[in-house]
């Protein structure tokens, strides 16, 4: 069912007969304001959906039974352009999906479907109000079911230039209206007849001065510009193109940066405006060749300009690139927190998909910080998600609070058991302040100390031992809940003072605890301290790197459990990491040799103990294995090259050799991710959060199809904000990818292998 615009547009239960549905309108702003509201009940009624534009970009606000909404969409900046854009929301089951000029924007995991949001006290009637005077907006429809993307996309028209690329040249006319231009959009549909078949695609000149040039060659795309005083700026997105098929290029001037897209995909984001406009004296824009008449070694068939910088959706829209659609499992307000971060997520040899997350209940910080770990699981392969489970609840609230965090996630085929080891800080300490030590006796016992100093153990059965092994009057429970002759008495986990009952408190140190499922996911383990069989007294940190650890197929250590970790010795800034090892399935740990161990930086034998070179830190990290049994780990780092870090283990884990830096990679200092796409296969997926803008974003998804020795394709999910992210593969063998907007929320995208074009089929 649709229905037409009117202002306002009444709906009721048959507009919306379940409690799903979509709402779709076109709106042209030229400021911020009011794109539409909906109330629930008279149209004189104070709004409880309003859709807006604020500091350029959508805003979404929402008031529901359980919770306030609020959707600030700022990567859609720059949309109070002037220029006509489409705006669509489905919400359903999933939560609710935003939509810009035909490509998924923005997600939650709220049902903001207008029937809920006063739940079951409303009225079952009510109206969606236009805008006010400074935005336009024409053709609001209502659909009584969610659209897919793919049928947004197509519902969504394909942007025309408002120039046309008509002729080897623009016209005179054309020329003069184009150097007005300080921001825009070039595009153009394009070929060469086969590789090094190169030249021009785009030139603009004045006086006879070449000021503007694109072209192609061996190396990918590049676009020159230049004022005849300065070195001239170049701006280089590095691909093959020259395989002598049609590819879309659009190259976008705006928010003081230039992007390139090829084929809708992002290929470039590089500081530094320049358009048409700055030269005012141009006097000739010629495609196809340069201003002096040579001719590109192919041809560009149509294109144009946009006196507008295109959206991101708008580009996607005009090259037809595939729709992908987006999940909230994770977000701002979800179950009362006011931040989630931290993904993990894995498949189960059952098909059940299981999705991890720091619960960051008061505020987004890291460590020390209230956190909580939650799970939110799919039964048909990440199609639809079951409502979240808190499987670690810690004691105490905001910056005081207890935490868990940064839980890894590595499954045994063999027997379908899933092992998360997960951090775990006591209430005030963090990976900046923590104490060194393993926290443990030789048993794995936990240390404990008094207001007095006097320490204790903690038994297994939660009775409380002195120094002498003998039993006390106190007793802990599996949550930490001291009593002390049947009386309350404060809780372990809790930072020192924070409880007038205090009486026994855990070490002020970093702990790894381990828990497991034997049921897919439904209910798991009580945690257990693993510190005694990894720790060492001169760390101060040692926690597992987040995402996922893998179990080896293809070695003689085949059903061997590897787990990322990195710790810290006398300087809490610098950091060595490694594999935990378990051959027995994950009831035992051990610790492997660290990258550092053995490597000389700077002509100086690094010491993990006493590291101190930014240069020489290995930080969070990930494994993947090739066919061959070699394991490659990618890790986070400080080193000058800007790239990630790559070490190869040839013997399980136990240590590691071929230490180099990704010259095709780079690294901003966050956490990297890759899956293998099958068991015994040299065909991987990279991922990482690949540029500061100047905040952590640019997510781009890497193939390879030799064991991560070279990259045949990449592809950008998101070329604004994105942080950490983990991987694994579906059982329809698609790619599950949850990331973060960093304090946004995590996001689940499924992405068929296709999206890197034909590279995986060679």
């Amino acid at each position: 069912m649709t229905m037409a615009a009117s202002n306002p547009i009444s709906w009721s239960q048959r507009t919306f007969p379940s409690p799903e549905g979509t709402i779709a309108c076109r709106f042209r702003a030229h400021a911020d304001g009011r794109i539409f509201d909906a109330v629930n009940g008279s149209a004189n009624d104070a709004p409880l959906l309003i859709c807006a534009i604020e500091h350029d970009a959508l805003r979404v606000r929402a008031t529901t039974p359980r919770q306030h909404v609020d959707f600030d969409i700022e990567d859609t900046t720059g949309i109070a352009d002037g220029a006509m854009h489409t705006f669509a929301l489905t919400f359903g089951e999933f939560g609710t999906r935003v939509y810009l000029d035909g490509s998924q924007c923005f997600s939650g995991t709220a049902n903001l479907c207008p029937t809920t949001l006063t739940g079951t006290e409303g009225s079952g009637q009510g109206a969606i109000r236009l805008a006010g005077p400074s935005i336009d907006v024409t053709d609001m429809r209502l659909h009584a079911i969610p659209l897919t993307s793919e049928s947004i996309a197509a519902l969504t028209p394909r942007p025309a230039p408002d120039i046309d690329f008509a002729a080897a040249q623009l016209a005179p006319r054309d020329v003069r209206r184009v150097r007005t231009l300080r921001s825009g959009t070039i595009f153009m549909h394009f070929r060469v007849r086969g590789p090094r078949q190169y030249g021009t695609l785009l030139a603009a000149g004045e006086r006879g001065e070449e000021r503007l040039a694109v072209s192609i060659d061996d190396n990918g795309i590049t676009m020159t510009a230049a004022d005849g005083l300065y070195e001239p700026s170049t701006y280089h997105a590095r691909g093959a193109w020259d395989d002598g098929r049609w590819h879309d290029l659009s190259i976008r001037s705006a928010r003081g940066a230039i992007d390139m897209y090829v084929d809708g995909w992002h290929e470039l984001h590089q500081a530094g405006q320049v358009f048409f406009g700055d030269w005012p004296q141009l006097d000739e824009v010629a495609i196809g060749q340069n201003t002096e008449g040579v001719r590109l070694m192919g041809e560009v068939r149509n294109g144009g300009v946009f006196t507008t910088p295109l959206t991101d959706g708008a580009i996607r829209r005009l090259s037809d690139a595939p729709a992908l659609t987006t999940t909230a499992l994770f977000d701002k307000g979800y179950h009362g927190s006011v931040s989630y971060r931290i993904p993990s997520i894995i498949r189960t040899p059952h098909g059940v998909v299981v999705a991890g997350a720091d619960q960051r209940t008061a505020i987004a910080n890291d460590a020390p910080n209230h956190i909580n770990f939650v799970m939110r699981r799919s039964l048909d392969g990440g199609r639809t998600w079951l409502d979240m489970q808190t499987v670690i609840a810690n004691p105490g609230e905001g910056v005081d609070g207890a935490c868990t965090i940064d839980s890894c996630l590595v499954c045994d085929e063999r027997n379908g058991r899933l092992t998360v080891l997960i951090d775990r800080f006591a209430g005030g300490v963090g990976l900046p302040n923590n104490t060194p030590g393993t926290g443990v006796d030789r048993h794995g016992r936990p240390c404990l100390y008094d207001r007095a100093g006097t320490r204790y153990v903690l038994a297994d059965d939660g009775t409380v031992l002195d120094g002498g092994g003998e039993r006390t009057g106190y007793r802990v429970d599996a949550h930490g809940n001291v009593t002390h002759e049947g009386r309350a008495s404060g809780n372990i986990y809790l930072k020192e003072g924070a409880d007038p009952d205090e009486s026994l408190l855990i070490e002020r140190t970093s702990f790894i605890i381990e828990l497991h499922s034997d049921d897919d996911g439904e209910t798991w383990s009580t945690p257990r301290n693993i510190n005694h069989m990894i720790k060492e007294d001169w760390m101060h940190f040692l926690g597992v790197s987040p995402g996922n650890g893998i179990q080896l197929q293809a070695s003689e250590h085949r059903g061997r459990l590897l787990v990322p970790f990195y710790c810290t010795g006398a300087s809490l800034k610098h950091y060595s990491g490694g594999a935990l090892i378990s051959d027995d399935g994950g009831d035992t740990w051990r610790r492997g040799s660290m990258i550092n161990d053995g490597r000389i930086v700077n002509g100086t034998a690094v010491d993990p103990k006493n590291i101190r070179d930014d240069d020489a830190t290995t930080h969070e990290s990930v494994f993947v294995e090739r066919a061959d049994g070699t394991v490659v780990c990618f890790f986070r780092n400080q080193n000058h090259a800007g790239r990630i870090g790559v070490a190869l283990s040839h013997d399980g884990g136990e240590t590691w050799d071929d230490l180099y830096f990704d010259k095709d990679v780079p690294d901003i200092f966050c956490q990297p991710n890759a899956v293998a796409c099958a068991p015994r296969s040299d065909t991987m997926v990279f991922a990482n959060a690949s540029q500061m803008l100047p905040y952590r974003g640019n997510g781009v998804l890497r193939l390879s199809l030799d064991g991560a020795r070279t990259w045949a394709a990449h592809r950008c999910i998101n070329p604004y904000h994105y942080g950490y992210q983990c991987m694994t593969m579906l059982p329809d063998g698609e790619l599950g990818l949850l990331w973060e907007r960093e304090t946004a929320g995590l996001y689940f995208t499924t992405l068929p292998l296709s999206v890197f074009g034909a590279a995986e089929t060679h």
